[in-house]
């Protein structure tokens, strides 16, 4: 008998946003299932360990299908409820996450940060972009994942003046420690049962 959310992050690099949601997961008495990269040598992996946190490595395959399937069966294995995409620089097709709705009463339940006002500034490069730009206002932006890039429904967005930084390595620690406020909020609101969760029910894939 299952007891209690489970909660799956997929990162591809350093993981400072996987480790905030590890941290405050554990702070709240819970234990996040599982980190998942595609990376073998991502930093995400040592952090995962460091905090006694299950991992998986899934290398990217030709077929992304067959990639994809590797990753369900993990989901299925674990009967994740959400998936926290925390620098997760693959996109999810359009069959995965008919496949995770399939399993969650007609909900994926996949949510990605990403660090501009999107629609500004999708995909990689985002924070060199808007300092090079000298935009006004850059910030946070917390969605749900569709197989667009950074196109998912809007959750939440936290804006940030970038007058407040001279520098780019001061701008980026500064929407990192925006990433990791607005992230674990909202894995807290989970947690508590404020944003409602369809608990992971088997199919007749599974």
């Amino acid at each position: 008998m299952r007891e209690g959310l489970r909660i799956a992050i997929f990162a591809s690099g350093t993981g400072s946003n996987a480790q905030a949601l590890i941290e405050k997961m554990q702070s709240l008495g819970g234990q996040i299932e599982f980190v998942l990269t595609d990376k073998p040598h991502a930093g995400v992996l040592e952090r995962a360990q460091a905090l006694a946190t299950m991992s998986y490595v899934v290398e990217k395959k030709t077929d992304r299908a067959a990639h994809e399937q590797e990753i369900l069966k993990l989901v299925d294995e674990h009967q994740i409820d959400w998936i926290l995409l925390a620098g997760y620089m693959r996109l999810l097709s359009a069959n995965f996450l008919k496949a995770l709705a399939d399993r969650h009463e007609g909900r994926a339940q996949v949510v990605n940060i990403h660090p501009s006002l999107l629609p500004d500034y999708p995909g990689a490069g985002s924070l060199e972009k808007a300092f090079a730009d000298k935009v006004e206002f850059s910030g946070v932006t917390l969605h749900l994942v569709d197989e667009g890039m950074d196109t998912g429904p809007i959750i939440q967005q936290l804006p940030l003046a970038l007058k407040e930084f001279t520098s780019f390595a001061d701008f980026k620690a500064g929407m990192h420690r925006l990433e990791h406020q607005i992230y674990t909020e909202f894995l807290e609101k989970i947690i508590v049962g404020q944003i409602p969760t369809n608990y992971f029910k088997e199919t007749a894939e599974c």
